[in-house]
């Protein structure tokens, strides 16, 4: 039997959506079954050319959203291939229209690119997805939608976690640039000296842009560190620089890259800097908590419980909101009336006590060592295997085995 032959076409090469969703899955699909799956990824096929993409049998395009003067091209394309017995696939992480709380709404009501992911989904043989709960929601555009969750492979060297020891209490956030709204969630919380909050992936990095009235024309120009939404996460997680001392807050302010404060071990705030793909999983390092706060919208709703994931394979335990993601694996260990559960394997926040269970969570934990280690254990036990890259690669083994037969049948 000949190797089924996939061209996989990631939406980035640098990020953790081409790597979770694209190239990571199909290089561990071709080390695990190399006899049966022959895998090519690029970036940027000729799409001009459909000829030369009959070869494959299947295509694997995250979201197919290209500028805008190539789509109609993109689509004749896909509606050849189709015809010609090649299954293609869309991969989508994230929900196609943003919330109003993301930093790129307002730029995708001039691009309208959500109209054009969604009008994807139906040309498509196939569309794959995070979680069940987006599945649902992709199933009324097209019915013939597969799960296969965000996962990862403990035997990955990136992926290897020593905590590093400490006498405090570590909580922290582990989050890219388009959670301010998410953050603001986190109000009151409790000031203790046996509690630091550690903040992971700060960045400097970016442009703003403005408009120049002596011109008349906008200009972009780089972001100033007061500007940064990370700034903005740093006053929220320390109320305002609360919690540090003068000397510590001075030294913050001077935005100097990569570089720690002296004895930061033992301050109550730490900022950890932006790291790559590489070795972003060395912030879990630095945390015994995770708090996963998520504002209810649709957009969040759908979302992937990637945070989970990366919490469980770390010995992370997490706290976070009653929503979405984080109701499909997550069981709390606080139940109504304050009873505990010894199976919970999280924390969980509901809207309407957001005023108050989050310092409430925190400082249950840092009065409870035990409650801790319990939430990291029982974590680990309930998610480890299904989301072990090598056990998905299976699943999608035999999912792209199963429609490629049923392809050529018909």
């Amino acid at each position: 039997m000949s190797k089924i032959k996939i061209l996989v076409v990631p939406s980035d090469n640098r990020g953790g959506v081409g790597f979770y969703r694209s190239t990571q899955p199909h290089i561990e699909l071709e080390k695990q079954f190399p006899d049966e799956f022959e895998v090519t990824i690029d970036m940027s096929p000729n799409f001009s050319d459909p000829q030369s993409l009959e070869k494959y049998d299947i295509i694997h395009i995250h979201k197919g959203l290209f500028p805008e003067n190539l789509m109609p091209t993109f689509h004749q394309t896909l509606e050849y291939l189709n015809s010609k017995g090649v299954v293609t696939i869309m991969d989508i992480d994230d929900h196609w229209s943003l919330s109003m709380y993301h930093p790129m709404f307002a730029g995708q009501r001039y691009t309208k690119s959500d109209v054009a992911v969604r009008d994807n989904l139906h040309r498509f043989s196939w569309v794959t997805t995070t979680t069940p709960i987006f599945a649902k929601e992709i199933s009324k555009f097209n019915k013939n939608v597969m799960v296969l969750p965000n996962a990862i492979d403990p035997t990955d060297s990136r992926f290897a976690v020593n905590k590093n020891p400490s006498k405090l209490l570590r909580v922290g956030l582990v989050m890219g640039s388009a959670h301010e709204h998410d953050v603001a969630l986190l109000n009151n919380l409790p000031r203790r000296k046996d509690v630091q909050y550690v903040l992971c992936g700060y960045d400097l990095r970016g442009t703003i842009r403005e408009f120049d009235r002596a011109t008349g024309k906008s200009v972009e120009r780089p972001i100033k560190p007061e500007e940064s939404v990370w700034y903005r996460y740093e006053k929220q997680v320390t109320g305002n620089y609360a919690i540090v001392s003068p000397e510590y807050k001075a030294f913050l302010e001077k935005f100097l890259w990569g570089v720690q404060y002296p004895n930061v071990e033992n301050e109550n705030y730490k900022r950890c800097w932006t790291k790559d793909m590489n070795h972003y999983y060395e912030h879990f390092s630095e945390i015994d908590v995770l708090l996963a706060p998520l504002k209810e919208t649709e957009f969040n709703r759908v979302k992937s419980q990637l945070k989970v994931v990366e919490a469980a394979f770390s010995h992370t335990a997490i706290i976070a909101s009653e929503f979405g993601p984080y109701t499909i694996d997550l069981k709390t260990a606080i139940e109504k009336g304050n009873i505990l559960n010894p199976d919970g394997n999280a924390l969980l926040v509901s809207e309407s006590r957001n005023h108050k269970d989050w310092a409430k969570y925190i400082n249950r934990l840092a009065d409870d060592p035990a409650l801790l280690k319990q939430l990291q254990d029982n974590l680990y036990r309930d998610i480890h295997e299904k989301y072990d890259l090598r056990n998905v690669t299976k699943e999608r083994a035999q999912f792209y085995k199963d429609i490629v037969k049923k392809n050529k049948e018909e």
